[in-house]
């Protein structure tokens, strides 16, 4: 199971995290089971505003997140 964090906190979310996180959840519908979601009040990475939103797959932290990059790492691990 891949597991994502997602920071939820208001400017991560304003500036993409939300749209991030449902396209997570439709892809979680495509592959149930196999990707876990979890969404972090804040993960304290974003005091550079240009680091958010902030996204961690697995181990790897992705700052900056862009849905397509987040994507392509969890179907690199469900595969």
């Amino acid at each position: 199971m891949v597991k994502v964090e997602i920071c939820a906190g208001s400017h991560c979310s304003l500036v993409g995290g939300l749209n991030i996180l449902e396209t997570l959840e439709e892809l979680q519908e495509e592959y149930p089971d196999q990707i876990e979601i979890q969404r972090v009040e804040c993960m304290d990475k974003c005091s550079d505003m240009k680091n958010a939103p902030v996204v961690k797959v697995e181990d790897e932290l992705i700052t900056g997140a862009q849905t397509q990059v987040v994507i392509s790492k969890v179907m690199e691990r469900i595969k």
